[in-house]
C-alpha cells in the first residue's frame, strides 16, 4: 500500500468514527440496526480512504477524492441501515466536492476538465431521475442525488469513467439481488438498497474505468 493509501485510509477512518453521533442524527428512521457505529464507520472509512489514496495521481485532487471516501462511507451505512440517503449528508457532501473539484481546477488550470465533471454528474443524474421516475420504486430520490455525486466525481477523471460507474451500478446490484433472494433473507417485493451497488461501482469504475468500457465494447 502506498504512503497516500495508508495516510488517507488513517485521516478517513478517523473522521468518519468521529462523525458517528452524526450520522446517527441524521438517519430518520429511529429502528435502525446498529451497524451505524463506531467500529463500522471506521473500518469503512479506512477502506474508502486507503482507495481514495490509491488512486490518487495529483496532490491538487486529494481533497475531492477525500470528500468522496468520506461521502461513501456515511452513506453506504445510512443505506444498508435505515435505506436512506440523508439530504443532510448528501448535499454538504456534493457542495464539498464542487468546492474542491474548482480548488483542483484553479491550481492545474483545468477549467475543462471541471465543466465536464458537472456536465457529466448532471446528465447522469437526469439519466436516473428519468429511470427512478418510470421504474416504479425500484430506486429513489436520493439514489439520483447520489449519482449526481459520483457523476461529478468520475466525470473528473473522464467520461469512460463515469459511463462505466452509470452503468455498473445495475451490473452490481442486479447479482446481489439474486443471492439474497436465493438465501430466502428477503421476499420477492423486498426493496434492497441501490446506493451500496452505486458507490461500490463507482470506486470499481474509479479504478477499471477505460479497460471495462473497451470489453464491452469489445475491443
Amino acid at each position: 500500500m502506498s504512503a497516500a493509501a495508508a495516510i488517507t485510509g488513517a485521516l478517513i477512518g478517523i473522521a468518519a468514527a468521529a462523525l458517528t453521533r452524526f450520522t446517527r442524527g441524521r438517519v430518520t428512521d429511529p429502528t435502525y440496526p446498529r451497524i451505524i457505529s463506531v467500529p463500522v464507520l471506521a473500518v469503512l472509512g479506512v477502506l474508502f480512504g486507503a482507495l481514495a489514496g490509491w488512486r490518487l495521481t495529483a496532490w491538487p485532487e486529494t481533497l475531492a477524492f477525500a470528500v468522496a471516501a468520506l461521502v461513501s462511507t456515511l452513506l453506504v451505512v445510512t443505506d444498508l441501515a435505515a435505506h436512506e440517503i440523508p439530504h443532510k449528508i448528501m448535499w454538504p457532501g456534493m457542495l464539498a466536492l464542487v468546492a474542491s473539484l474548482l480548488i483542483a481546477a484553479a491550481i492545474e488550470g483545468s477549467w475543462a476538465r471541471f465543466g465536464v465533471a458537472l456536465a457529466t454528474g448532471a446528465v447522469i443524474a437526469l439519466v436516473y431521475f428519468v429511470i427512478a421516475w418510470f421504474g416504479k420504486g425500484q430506486f429513489g430520490i436520493g439514489d439520483v442525488s447520489l449519482s449526481l455525486f459520483f457523476g461529478t466525481f468520475l466525470g473528473w477523471l473522464g467520461l469512460p469513467y463515469a459511463l462505466v460507474g452509470a452503468l455498473g451500478a445495475f451490473l452490481v446490484h442486479v447479482p446481489v439481488t439474486i443471492a439474497v433472494l436465493i438465501a430466502r433473507r428477503a421476499g420477492r417485493k423486498a426493496e434492497l438498497p441501490f446506493g451500496p451497488s452505486l458507490i461500490a461501482a463507482a470506486w470499481l469504475a474509479a479504478f477499471l474505468g477505460p479497460i471495462a468500457l473497451g470489453s464491452l465494447l469489445g475491443r
